[in-house]
C-alpha cells in the first residue's frame, strides 16, 4: 500500500514515516539491482550495508486500448522527489494532471482504502462526508471562489444598506428644520419678554436689600449703647468664678489627703490584728498544755504513792515469811529428835550388815543409784517447767483482762473518735468561713484599690480641668458656634472629625496626624456659605475656624497603585470611613498620604522605593514628600477628638466611685470575726488533738497487749512438749528404779532379817524411810519458804523500778509547767501591749474620720458655691452673648444683604442685564468672585474701646441704581415671589419648547448633503447587483457540481448496499440512503448516511456491529468510486471485521464488477475471499539486488476470463 500510495503522489504524512527520506530502505544489499518494470527498486552507488542514496517506484498502467502508461517516482536520502511520466521528468502538476485524466483523484484518494480506514468511513461526521464528496465532485476547488464572492456579496448589500438609511436620515432631518424654523421665531420673542421680567425683578430685590440694610444698621447703634455695661458685670463674674474653683481645688486636695492617710492608718490596723490574734492563740494553747501537765502530775502522784505503798506491803511480807521458814526449820529440827533411835551396839551393827549389803548386787545398786540422779535432775526439770507453764498461764488471765478492759476504753474512744471527726467537720467548716471571710477581705481591698486608683485619676483630671478651662471652654464655645452656624446656614455639614471616623482605634492617632489642621476644619457646600461662616464667627468672636467648601475644593486623584504598595501600607482614605457627601472633603485632607504599620514600612516607602508621598506611622511619626522627618506623637489629644469626655462626666465619675467605696466598706467584714474564728479554730484543734492522742494510746496499749498474748501463748506452746517429753523420761526412771530397787531390796532383805526381827521392823527399809521422810519434809519445808522468798524479792524489785520511773516522771512535768507559765506570761505582756496599739489606732483613725467628714462637708459647701457662681456667671453671660449675638446676627444680615447685592451686580454684569444706574457702573464690580471678601474677612476685627461693636460696613463699589421704574404699587405691594412666579411661568414655556436656533442654516446644509447622497446610494445599488449575480453564478456552478456527485452516490448506494447483504435468508438485502441537512446549499452542511441491515429496524451507525459497520462502509465506497470511477481500486484488508458469509458476499460483488477496464487489487488474510480472484500476487525482498519482486499464480479456470489481481 505504501509503495502504491507514494508512486501515486499521495503525501507522506498519510505513509508509514513522517519524512519521505526515511522512506529509502538502507538495509544489506548482496548484489547490483536490475531494473524490471511494475517493479519496485532501490539503486546505490556502492555495495555495504545501509549506503542506498535514492529509492523509485515505478507503476504501469494499461488502458482500454491497451496503450501503457509508465508513472515513476523517486525520492533522495535528501528529501527531494522527482516525477517521471514514459521515462520523461516532469512537474508534479503534470504528473497529477495526467493521473486526473484517468479519473485518480489523489486528494480525493478515490482509488484506495487504508488498512483500518473501513469503519471510519461510516462512522465520519455528516461534514466530513459532505467533504469528501465535495471532492470526488470537484466542487471543493470553488470553494474559495465562493467565499470571495459571498463576502463581496455581503460588503456590497450592506453598503447599500447604509446609503439608503442614511438618505431617508437626511430627509427626516430637512422635514424637522423645517419645522423648527416658526419654533425659534416664538423662542426669541418669550425670551425677550424674560429678560424685561428678570431687571425688574433684580431692581425690586435691589431695592428691598437697601431698604433692610438701612433698618439693621439703626438696630445695632441702639443695641451698642447698652454693650458695654454687660460686658463689665461679665468680667465680674468671672473672676468670682475662678476664686470659688481655686477654693474648691483647695478642699478637694485636703480631702484626697486625710482619705489618704485613713487608708495607712487602717492598713497598719489590719496588719496588727492578725497579731494579736496569734498571741491569743499561743496563750489559749499555752493554757491548754499547763492543764494537761497538772492533770498528769495529779495522775503519777498517786501512781507513785500507790506504788509506794506495795513496796513497803511487799517487803512487810518478805520479812513475815522469812521468820516462818526460820519457824518451820526448828520445828522439823525438833520432829526429828523425837523419831526412833537406836543404841550404839545396833547402829554398829547396822552399818556393818550395811557394808555386807553393799558389796550385793553392786552393779544395780550402781545403775539404782545412776537412775536415782537421774529421776531427781528429771524431777527438778518437770517441776520447773510445771511452775512456769503456770506463771504463763496466770500471766496470760491478767493481760487478757488488761485487753478486756483496754477493749472496753477502745469502745469508748470510737466513739470519741466520732466525736473526733464532728470536731474535724466543724474545724473545716470555720477554717472555710475564716478563708472565704478572708478571700472577701482581700476582694473588696482589691476593688476598694481599684476604685481609689481611679478616684484618684479623676481627681487629678478635675483638676486639670482648671488648667485646661480655656482649651474646654474653647472647644464648647466652638461646639455652639458650629450647632448655630448649621442652624443659621443650611450648608453647613459639620466639622471633619464628626463626619469621618477611623476604622479601628490603632488608625487614631495617625489619621490625627494625617489630618493635621484640617481635622477641627468645617465642611460646607459652597464657597459662599463658607464665606457667611467666617464673617458670623468673626462678628460672634467665636475664635477662628477652617472651612472646606465641597464646590471649589481642589481633589488629587487618588493614585491607586498605593493600595498594595508594600505589606504594611494602606492609603490613609482606605483607613478611614465618611459619608458619601462629604468624601471629597475627606480626601481633599488626606489626599495621597499613606498610613503604615512601622517606620520600617514608612522608609521602605519614600526611601527605598523613592515615593515622594506622606507616610504616617501608627505612632505618629511622618516622613514628609520632602523626605524630612517628624518625631514624636501627633500635637492633638486623638483620645478627645474621637471620644470627647467633659468635666460633668468625669464628676459622674468621682460619684460613682464614692458610691461605690462606700458600698465596699458596708460590705468588709470586721476584724472582730476573724478573731472569733481564729479562737474557734484553736480550740477545736486542740480537742482534736486530746482526742486524737487519747484514741492512738488506747491503740497503742491494745497492740502491746495482743502482742505479749501472742508471745505468752506462743512460750506455753514451746513448753508444753518439752514438759511432756520430760515427764515420760522421769516416769521411765522411776519404773526402772522400782525394778532395780527390788533387787536390791531382795538382797538387803536377807542380810537383815534378823536384825529387823530384833528392832521391830518388818524390813530395814521400813526404817530407812522413817529416817528418810524427816529429812525429805525438812527439805521440802526450807524449799517452799525459799521460792516464797525469792518471788517476793523480785516483785519487791520490779515494784521499785516503776516507782523510781513515775519520780523521774514528776520531775520532767515540773519542768515544763515552770516553762509553760514563763511562756504564758510573756504572751499576755505581749497581748496587752498589741491590745493597748490597736486601741491607740483605732481612737487615731476615728479621729481622722472625723476630720474627713469635716473636711468634706467644707468641699461640699465650696463645691456649692462654685455650682451657684457658675450658675450666676453663666446667666450673665447668656445676657451679653445674646445682645452680641444679636448685633452678629443684624451684622450678618448687612453682610449676607451686601453679599446678595454684590452677587447681583455681578449677575447682571455676567448676563448683560442693562441696570438703570444713577452713579458707577458694574464694571467696578469685581469677577472673582468674593475676592474683596476674602482679604476683608482674613484680618481680625477688633472691638471698640468702650466694649461695643462695629457697625459692619460693606462696599457697594460706587454703584447707585435707579429705582424710578418702578412704580410705587409695585414698591409697597410686589414680591419676588410674584416675579419669580411669572418668570418660572415663562421659563416653563420656553423649556417646553427647546427650539433650534441654528435651523435656517442647518436646513440648507442638510438639502446639499441630500443630494450627494442620493449619488452615492445609486452606485452602491448597481455594486450590490454585480456582486449579487457573480455570487449566485458561482454558487449554481457549485451546486451543479456537488449535487451531479450527491445524486449519482445517493442513487447507487442502496442498490450497492442489497448486492453486498442479500442472500438466501433476505433475497431483497438491506436497505441505505443518503441525506441532506442543507438542501438550498448542501456543501455548506453536512450529509448523514443511514444504513439498515437486513431483518433489523433502523439504528444509528454507531450502534451498529463491527461487520456490519464494514459492509455499509464498502458500499459506501463502492458508490463514491462508481461516480468517475478510477481505472482500479485497491483495498487494503477491509474484510478484517467481516464473517466467512459477507466475505463471500464482497468476494462476489467484487468478482461481479471487475472488468478489463475496472481493476480489483485487495490485499487480504482469508482465503474464502482470495480463492476466489483471478490471481494471486505475492511481493518478497530479493536479497541479490536490494529490491522488492513479485510472484503472480492464475487461478482462474477459464482462462479469458477477466479476474481480480
Amino acid at each position: 500500500m505504501d509503495a502504491i500510495s507514494f508512486v501515486l503522489g499521495v503525501k507522506s504524512a498519510q505513509l508509514r514515516s513522517s519524512q519521505l527520506k526515511d522512506l529509502v530502505y538502507r538495509g544489506r544489499r548482496l548484489g547490483k539491482p536490475e531494473e524490471e518494470g511494475s517493479e519496485a527498486g532501490a539503486e546505490e552507488a556502492d555495495e555495504g550495508e545501509g549506503t542506498a542514496k535514492k529509492a523509485w517506484v515505478l507503476a504501469v498502467f494499461q488502458d482500454e486500448e491497451g496503450k501503457e502508461r509508465k508513472f515513476q517516482r523517486t525520492i533522495s536520502t535528501t528529501g527531494a522527489s522527482e516525477y517521471k511520466l514514459n521515462d520523461k521528468v516532469v512537474t508534479y502538476s503534470a504528473y497529477n494532471a495526467a493521473l486526473i485524466s484517468h479519473n485518480i483523484l489523489v486528494k480525493a484518494k478515490n482509488f484506495l482504502v487504508f488498512q483500518g480506514d473501513v469503519e471510519q468511513v461510516a462512522s465520519q461526521s455528516p461534514i466530513a462526508l459532505s467533504r469528501l464528496i465535495e471532492q470526488i465532485s470537484g466542487s471543493l476547488e470553488l470553494a474559495g471562489e465562493y467565499e470571495k464572492a459571498k463576502e463581496a456579496q455581503d460588503r456590497a448589500t450592506e453598503n447599500a444598506t447604509f446609503n439608503f438609511t442614511k438618505r431617508r436620515g437626511i430627509a427626516g432631518e430637512i422635514k424637522q428644520y423645517k419645522e423648527q424654523k416658526g419654533e425659534a421665531e416664538r423662542f426669541e420673542s418669550l425670551c425677550a419678554e424674560k429678560d424685561d421680567l428678570i431687571l425688574k425683578r433684580n431692581l425690586f430685590k435691589l431695592f428691598q436689600i437697601e431698604e433692610s440694610i438701612e433698618d439693621n444698621s439703626r438696630k445695632i447703634v441702639s443695641k451698642n449703647k447698652d454693650l458695654a455695661g454687660l460686658r463689665e458685670e461679665q468680667r465680674v463674674h468671672d473672676k468670682a468664678l475662678e476664686a470659688a474653683r481655686a477654693e474648691q481645688a483647695k478642699c478637694r486636695s485636703s480631702v484626697m489627703q486625710k482619705e489618704k492617710n485613713i487608708k495607712k492608718a487602717e492598713k497598719n490596723l489590719d496588719g496588727k490584728r492578725p497579731d494579736l490574734v496569734a498571741v491569743e492563740a499561743q496563750i489559749t494553747h499555752s493554757t491548754r498544755k499547763i492543764n494537761n501537765a497538772i492533770k498528769t502530775r495529779d495522775e503519777v502522784a498517786r501512781n507513785e504513792q500507790k506504788l509506794r505503798n506495795q513496796v513497803e506491803s511487799l517487803e512487810k511480807e518478805l520479812a513475815s515469811v522469812r521468820r516462818a521458814a526460820d519457824l518451820a526449820q526448828e520445828e522439823q529440827r525438833r520432829v526429828t529428835q523425837n523419831n526412833m533411835s537406836l543404841s550404839a551396839e545396833s547402829l554398829e551393827e547396822y552399818r556393818k550388815l550395811k557394808a555386807s549389803a553393799n558389796v550385793l548386787a553392786i552393779d544395780e545398786r550402781q545403775s539404782l543409784e545412776r537412775l536415782t540422779r537421774d529421776e531427781k535432775a528429771t524431777g527438778r526439770t518437770v517441776t520447773q517447767l510445771t511452775d512456769r507453764e503456770k506463771a504463763l498461764s496466770e500471766k496470760r488471765d491478767t493481760r487478757s483482762g488488761e485487753l478486756n478492759v483496754q477493749a472496753e476504753k477502745k469502745a469508748e474512744l470510737l466513739q470519741l473518735e466520732e466525736k473526733i471527726k464532728s470536731l474535724q467537720a466543724d474545724l473545716a467548716r470555720t477554717r472555710q468561713d475564716l478563708i472565704n471571710q478572708q478571700s472577701e477581705k482581700t476582694r473588696i481591698s482589691k476593688l476598694e484599690a481599684e476604685a481609689d486608683e481611679k478616684l484618684q485619676g479623676v481627681y487629678q483630671q478635675l483638676l486639670q480641668a482648671g488648667v485646661d478651662k480655656n482649651e474646654s471652654e474653647r472647644e464648647i464655645r466652638l461646639k455652639e458656634t458650629l450647632i448655630n452656624l448649621q442652624r443659621i446656614f443650611p450648608g453647613v455639614r459639620g466639622r471633619v472629625v464628626d463626619l469621618c471616623k477611623p476604622i479601628a482605634r490603632k488608625y487614631e492617632t495617625a489619621m490625627s496626624v494625617v489630618l493635621g489642621r484640617n481635622i477641627d476644619a468645617i465642611v460646607v457646600d459652597e464657597e459662599k456659605t463658607a464665606i457667611d461662616c467666617i464673617e458670623y464667627m468673626r462678628n460672634q468672636r467665636a475664635g477662628q475656624a477652617t472651612f472646606i467648601p465641597l464646590d471649589t475644593i481642589q481633589v488629587k486623584t487618588i493614585n491607586d497603585k498605593f493600595r498594595s504598595f508594600a505589606k504594611g501600607a494602606r492609603l490613609a482614605v482606605d483607613v478611614i470611613v465618611s459619608e458619601g457627601a462629604v468624601e471629597r472633603a475627606i480626601h481633599h485632607a488626606c489626599g495621597n498620604a499613606i498610613v503604615c504599620d512601622t517606620m520600617e514600612v514608612a522608609r521602605y516607602v519614600c526611601y527605598e522605593r523613592g515615593q515622594e508621598v506622606k507616610a504616617v506611622t501608627l505612632e505618629g511619626t511622618v516622613i514628609h514628600k520632602s523626605g524630612l522627618i517628624t518625631g514624636g506623637r501627633s500635637t492633638h489629644n486623638t483620645s478627645k477628638k474621637w471620644d470627647e469626655k467633659d468635666v460633668q462626666g468625669l464628676m459622674r465619675v468621682r460619684d460613682n466611685l464614692k458610691a461605690q467605696l462606700r458600698e465596699l466598706a458596708k460590705q468588709k467584714p470586721r476584724g472582730q470575726t476573724d478573731e472569733n474564728l481564729i479562737a474557734e479554730i484553736s480550740r477545736l484543734e486542740s480537742a482534736s488533738t486530746v482526742a486524737r492522742d487519747d484514741l492512738s494510746a488506747c491503740k497503742l496499749r491494745i497492740t502491746g497487749l495482743k502482742d505479749e498474748l501472742k508471745h505468752i501463748d506462743k512460750e506455753i506452746k514451746q513448753i508444753n512438749p518439752e514438759l511432756k517429753k520430760v515427764q515420760r523420761s522421769h516416769a521411765a526412771c522411776v519404773a526402772e528404779i522400782e525394778k532395780l530397787t527390788a533387787i536390791v531390796n531382795s538382797a538387803e532383805d536377807g542380810v537383815f532379817k534378823a536384825f529387823c526381827r530384833n528392832i521391830g521392823v518388818v524390813n530395814i527399809r521400813e526404817y530407812e524411810e522413817r529416817q528418810l521422810k524427816v529429812a525429805q519434809e525438812e527439805s521440802k519445808a526450807r524449799l517452799q519458804f525459799e521460792a516464797q522468798i525469792a518471788r517476793l524479792g523480785h516483785q519487791v524489785a520490779f515494784e521499785k523500778d516503776g516507782l523510781a520511773a513515775a519520780l523521774e516522771r514528776l520531775a520532767g512535768l515540773e519542768t515544763v509547767l515552770t516553762t509553760e507559765e514563763v511562756n504564758q506570761a510573756k504572751h499576755e505582756m505581749q497581748k496587752t501591749t498589741l491590745k493597748e496599739e490597736i486601741a491607740a489606732d483605732e481612737e487615731a483613725i476615728g479621729g481622722l474620720r472625723t476630720e474627713l467628714v469635716e473636711t468634706q462637708e467644707i468641699l461640699e459647701e465650696t463645691t456649692k458655691n462654685v455650682e451657684t457662681v457658675k450658675k450666676t456667671t453663666a446667666k450673665a453671660g447668656k445676657v451679653l452673648d445674646f445682645a452680641l449675638k444679636e448685633i452678629a446676627t443684624w451684622n450678618d444680615e448687612i453682610e449676607k444683604l451686601a453679599l446678595e447685592r454684590s452677587s447681583i451686580y455681578r449677575k447682571c454684569r455676567l448676563e448683560e442685564i442693562q441696570l438703570p444706574l444713577l452713579q458707577g457702573s458694574l464694571k467696578q464690580v469685581p469677577m472673582e468672585e468674593h475676592q474683596n471678601l476674602r482679604d476683608e474677612v482674613a484680618m481680625d476685627v477688633d472691638e471698640n474701646e468702650d466694649g461695643t461693636q462695629q457697625l459692619k460696613k460693606v462696599q457697594d463699589h460706587g454703584i447707585e441704581v435707579d429705582f424710578e421704574s418702578l412704580d410705587d404699587d409695585t414698591r409697597e405691594n410686589g414680591s419676588v415671589a410674584d416675579f419669580d412666579k411669572d418668570i418660572a411661568k415663562l421659563n416653563a414655556e420656553i423649556e417646553r419648547m427647546a427650539p433650534n436656533l441654528k435651523a435656517i442654516e442647518r436646513l440648507e446644509d442638510v438639502e446639499s448633503k441630500l443630494a450627494e447622497t442620493e449619488r452615492e446610494a445609486d452606485k452602491a445599488r448597481k455594486d450590490s447587483k454585480t456582486a449579487r449575480d457573480e455570487f449566485q453564478d458561482v454558487k449554481r456552478r457549485r451546486c451543479e457540481l456537488f449535487n451531479k456527485a450527491y445524486n449519482h452516490i445517493s442513487d447507487r448506494i442502496d442498490q450497492v448496499y442489497k448486492d453486498l447483504t442479500k442472500g438466501k435468508a433476505s433475497p431483497m438485502g438491506g436497505v441505505a440512503y443518503l441525506s441532506l441537512e442543507d438542501s438550498e446549499e448542501p456543501y455548506n452542511g453536512g450529509i448523514k448516511y443511514h444504513a439498515m441491515p437486513p431483518m433489523k429496524r433502523f439504528r444509528d451507525m454507531e450502534q451498529l456491529s463491527g461487520g456490519e459497520k464494514t459492509v455499509a462502509a464498502l458500499a459506501l465506497l463502492f458508490a463514491i468510486h462508481s461516480y468517475q470511477p478510477a481505472p482500479f481500486f485497491v483495498l487494503d484488508e477491509v474484510d478484517a471485521a467481516l464473517d466467512n458469509t459477507n466475505v463471500a458476499k464482497i468476494a462476489n460483488y467484487i468478482r461481479a464488477h471487475a472488468s478489463d477496464a475496472f481493476q480489483f487489487i485487495v490485499i487480504s488474510l482469508k482465503g474464502s475471499l482470495y480463492e476466489r480472484g483471478n490471481s494471486l500476487v505475492g511481493i518478497y525482498r530479493d536479497q541479490d539486488v536490494n529490491s522488492s519482486r513479485t510472484l503472480t499464480l492464475d487461478v482462474r479456470v477459464p482462462a479469458d476470463s477477466p479476474g481480480v489481481s
